[in-house]
């Protein structure tokens, strides 16, 4: 269901093993401090191969959040840059700077476990390389992460939700998931919508990972967060087509409400959310539904998109209805809305849901003419405002430009 208004509804609607191991680690740490969602890890590393042997000295502790990280033990190397270059199921690679040299270190994972080799580059003697070996341990990895990753098949439990609103990176609520078990789909409402798949790739009752593939570009990513009450919150990485963890941000998601009680006293705007809620998972009759409560509470764009909903028709559940549409979008109409003065100009010129009528079909045509043409009044304003200072910017430039020229000349 589409309404032809863009004030009611949203606008038309081998690189992840990286972020996906990196994440469901992340997902698994378990610390006595439920703010501390890092990844960390216990690091060896030597000049000789005893850091590949049994029970080798872990000395530093390194930690990371999304790809990129710090030394936190010894506090000495504070200062030290960590970035995850690398990583698969079963490798990974980690470029270490320190001030006057630098180090990479690739290695093999087992389980939670890395052993591997490192190279360490002097700035001072940049062609003369050193080898080592170097070892790792997850700090705060959960046994049962290593199962989870292995298997990618975590116990569904009853709390997992069925739908989600997302938002990701600072920007819009925007995006609708929806949850079948362990797969789902999302689309996220923007001028050019993006559809993608969601998989379930580890659950607990207060922890979720969830990897996404979108369908048209390749794009992917990693979300692992925590529940607290209806909203989940974490850390994402987004990864491109041949860029594993090109970046990585923040994402929040709630389960969404999209049922309105009639009898619940709801005020307009609540009304109107959850409507768009509703809509944002095609759940036509519950966002009709709240349409109407709000439109009974007065509020003109609930009017418009009741009245719409009515003249159109596209569903049975609410079947067309002149009669309705044209009480709801006079209403609308006598309030202002555009869409509504345009749409009741037609039904008076038609003789529908109400006689014909050519006066009242021009009065409303006319406000809606009216409307229209404030509005590309205030666009040109707007465009010959930025021309104006583009012109002034162009010729501030032009005479700083001469007056050097001159300058020049005469001294």
């Amino acid at each position: 269901m589409t309404l032809d208004t863009n004030s009611i509804v949203p606008h038309s609607k081998p690189a992840l093993m990286f972020a996906l191991c990196l994440l469901a680690w992340t997902a698994a740490a378990r610390t006595a401090s439920a703010q501390d969602s890092a990844t960390r890890l216990r690091i060896c590393e030597s000049a000789d191969q005893s850091c590949l042997q049994p029970n080798p000295n872990y000395a530093s502790e390194w930690s990371f959040d999304g790809t990129t990280g710090v030394v936190t033990a010894p506090a000495s190397q504070s200062s030290t840059k960590l970035t995850i270059e690398s990583m698969s199921q079963d490798k990974i690679v980690i470029r270490r700077a320190d001030p006057g040299r630098s180090a990479t270190y690739s290695g093999t994972i087992h389980g939670n476990t890395v052993t591997g080799t490192v190279e360490w580059i002097s700035s001072a003697h940049p062609d003369t390389p050193t080898a080592g070996s170097w070892s790792a341990i997850f700090q705060n990895l959960a046994p049962a992460a290593q199962s989870s990753a292995k298997t990618n098949t975590p116990e569904l439990p009853q709390g997992l939700p069925q739908r989600l609103i997302e938002c990701e990176g600072g920007g819009p609520c925007n995006g609708a998931w929806t949850f079948d078990g362990l797969s789902g789909t999302a689309t996220w409402y923007t001028q050019s919508p993006i559809h993608a798949k969601l998989t379930v790739v580890r659950v607990d009752p207060d922890e979720i990972t969830i990897r996404r593939t979108d369908l048209t570009d390749g794009n992917s990513a990693v979300y692992q967060g925590t529940r607290k009450g209806d909203t989940y919150s974490g850390a994402v990485i987004w990864s491109g087509p041949n860029q594993p963890g090109v970046s990585s941000g923040h994402w929040v998601a709630s389960i969404p409400q999209t049922t309105c009680d009639a009898g619940a006293n709801m005020s307009a705007a609540d009304a109107m959310r959850v409507g768009q809620n509703a809509l944002m998972f095609d759940l036509e009759r519950a966002a009709f539904d709240c349409y109407l409560v709000a439109a009974q509470a007065g509020e003109p764009m609930a009017q418009t998109a009741v009245g719409l909903i009515y003249y159109q028709g596209r569903t049975r559940e609410v079947p067309q209805d002149y009669k309705q549409a044209f009480l709801w979008l006079r209403k609308a109409a006598d309030a202002g809305v555009y869409a509504a003065q345009r749409t009741v100009s037609d039904m008076y010129m038609l003789g529908q849901g109400t006689p014909k009528d050519r006066e009242l079909s021009r009065f409303y045509g006319d406000k809606a003419a009216e409307q229209k043409r404030d509005r590309e009044h205030q666009i040109e304003r707007a465009e010959d405002r930025a021309d104006r200072a583009a012109d002034r910017a162009a010729n501030a430039m032009t005479g700083f430009v001469m007056g050097a020229v001159f300058g020049a000349l005469l001294f």
